[in-house]
């Protein structure tokens, strides 16, 4: 059996106690130091792994022979917890967003490429089922090419509470960066390097939360597809589906985290069924912290790079420059 590999936690709220009991789960590591500016939540991660609570920042990054550190904070303080731990020679995993903007998105990857370390973002919808075997199945080419795809995510933000980071934009980047990266990376995963968006917006209820009610985003791919992405936290019915246009077949769910609601059609317009084999049973986190453990032992390259992590925060950002300006904005990273 492989050595438990030590690990750090540096932001202990709610993601980062999910993301230490994935990582206690995988069987692979040990989570020995935890940081929080809370107390009880660093407390709350240490009754439950074991890890010994340390008073600061730079105290969990000289803590002896850690070998990688989660950041778990929000995403307006990644760029510079990041660019911290790679200064202290720290293989890093941040979760998503990678940052806020593009710009300090940037200054992340100059740190980690002079420090020599690596980074790997937690987009973690890669490994989700039925999007993991849909991914899987489009590299087999089971349905030939996808041309395009539709995603809708809405939510309802009418009882969020003002005093939380996640209800300000400038903290956590709006809904585009705070929940629809998920799906932009997904887009981005499935139909290749994104060449243009058309995107509106509208916040127009009395919610304290200062995400957009209402985002709907047209792309354009460089390889020829197309999507379209609607979001945003002022429905009062939350709804979270996609459509996946392939040549061969057409992929569609109406709840998408449930992947028995997932429906495939042939040609013909007849059901046809689910690709063998099946779908994995592994917890998406613990599935994508596997794969981060297996980079830092150097056996895989790291899954989902900075560079992976840039490019869908730019995509939010080119579309967030065209709702504001009402025109077509072309994407640059």
């Amino acid at each position: 059996m492989e050595r438990m590999m030590k690990v750090g936690l540096w932001g202990c709220g709610s993601m980062g106690r999910s993301l230490a009991r994935a990582l206690m789960a995988t069987g692979e590591a040990d989570l020995v130091a935890a940081c929080d500016l809370e107390p009880r939540a660093a407390e709350q991660v240490a009754e439950e792994s074991g890890a010994e609570i340390v008073p600061s920042a730079p105290a969990l990054l000289d803590y002896a022979d850690l070998e990688g550190v989660i950041i778990a904070l929000p995403p307006d303080l990644h760029a510079t917890a990041v660019i911290q731990a790679a200064a202290a020679g720290m293989d890093i995993f941040v979760e998503k967003p990678m940052s806020t903007t593009v710009a300090s998105c940037q200054e992340m990857l100059d740190a980690v490429r002079r420090h020599g370390v690596q980074l790997m973002v937690g987009q973690v919808l890669r490994y989700y089922e039925p999007y993991r075997s849909i991914q899987r199945w489009q590299a087999e080419g089971r349905f030939g090419q996808l041309y395009a795809a539709a995603i809708w995510r809405v939510t309802d933000g009418h009882r969020a509470s003002s005093a939380h980071w996640r209800a300000s934009r400038a903290r956590s980047g709006g809904y585009l960066l705070e929940v629809g990266v998920h799906e932009l990376d997904m887009l981005r995963c499935l139909l290749g390097r994104p060449q243009s968006v058309c995107a509106a917006a509208r916040k127009v209820t009395s919610q304290e939360r200062e995400w957009e009610d209402y985002i709907a985003l047209q792309i354009r791919f460089a390889g020829g597809g197309a999507a379209t992405y609607e979001g945003g936290a002022g429905s009062y019915a939350r709804r979270y589906g996609f459509r996946l246009y392939f040549q061969g077949a057409t992929l569609l769910s109406d709840a998408a985290f449930d992947r028995d609601a997932l429906q495939l059609y042939g040609p013909d317009g007849d059901p046809i069924d689910v690709p063998e084999p099946g779908f994995s049973a592994v917890h998406p986190v613990e599935a994508e912290l596997h794969d981060w453990l297996a980079a830092l032992r150097g056996e895989v390259p790291v899954p989902i790079p900075g560079e992976e992590g840039m490019a869908s925060v730019a995509l939010a950002e080119a579309a967030y420059r065209s709702a504001a300006s009402g025109e077509v904005v072309s994407y640059k990273v």
